[in-house]
């Protein structure tokens, strides 16, 4: 089940900065027009132990701009106002599933199309290990304007987009904080990042290898000289204190077939 504390809910809503909101209630209410561009996005699951997490939208009106007193000097500043919303995906037919958003969401406050996040993310995990919880989603995190892609590195992309990146099951077990065992996935990126112009269709149609099992091992106490491991699929272990591991090692491995 999609679990919203997991999602990149939060890189959106982070575009929102910190301060004293000075402004009244926005209206939220949507109301595309008849003659919206709608963008259609398609999901092909890779597995029967994940699934595609509902599309995280936001969209930005500056026809109802709001302000805010600046935590650092106390001024007040003026800025768009943001509206972040879900869509759920609907399952079309076996591993496919489907949504569409409206480039323009109208309504009193001119709502325009931001940025939408999607991706998957594991719902069971217990076929890699009886005491594995799902982890943390992985994906694409779009930019449909100069706002939103204003705090990252983006790759623009003109047109149509499809994606197929490769992922690989990483369990991570917890023993200092939590007893909790997480089954999250590995990617070159956890969200691949594109900045669209003139997009009619996204599909995203990631490639899942179960046969490459990464494991992020802590200690059981915290003690000066013992650090967490990393595991590879082959049984190698990264250099005391990697902190992540190496997508392009793991990519570049042979597994028996």
């Amino acid at each position: 089940m999609y679990n919203q504390s997991k999602s990149v809910l939060l890189s959106l809503v982070l575009f929102t900065m910190a301060g004293c909101s000075m402004s009244r209630a926005v209206n939220k209410t949507l109301s595309p027009p008849a003659d919206t561009k709608w963008v259609n996005i398609e999901v092909k699951n890779p597995s029967q132990y994940t699934k595609p997490f509902p599309l995280e939208v936001r969209y930005i009106s500056y026809e109802c701009k709001k302000k805010r007193i600046s935590g650092f000097d106390g001024s007040v500043i003026t800025e768009p106002s943001y509206n972040v919303i879900g869509i759920p995906m609907q399952q079309e037919s076996g591993d496919i599933w489907k949504a569409k958003v409206a480039m323009t969401g109208g309504g009193s406050c001119k709502w325009t199309l931001s940025a939408v996040n999607l991706g998957i993310e594991y719902i069971d995990a217990t076929h890699l290990g009886k005491d594995l919880v799902p982890g943390t989603a992985v994906g694409v995190s779009l930019a449909f304007d100069n706002d939103a892609s204003r705090n990252g590195q983006y790759r623009i992309v003109t047109g149509d987009l499809n994606l197929s990146p490769k992922y690989y099951p990483y369990i991570i077990e917890w023993r200092l904080l939590s007893n909790e065992n997480e089954l999250t996935l590995l990617g070159e990126k956890d969200f691949l990042s594109y900045r669209v112009i003139d997009v009619d269709n996204i599909l995203f149609e990631p490639l899942l290898d179960e046969r490459k099992i990464i494991r992020y091992i802590e200690p059981e106490k915290k003690i000066d000289g013992v650090y967490s491991k990393i595991i590879y699929p082959d049984g190698s272990i990264a250099p005391e204190r990697t902190l992540f591991p190496d997508f392009n090692k793991v990519d570049k491995m042979k597994v028996e077939k």
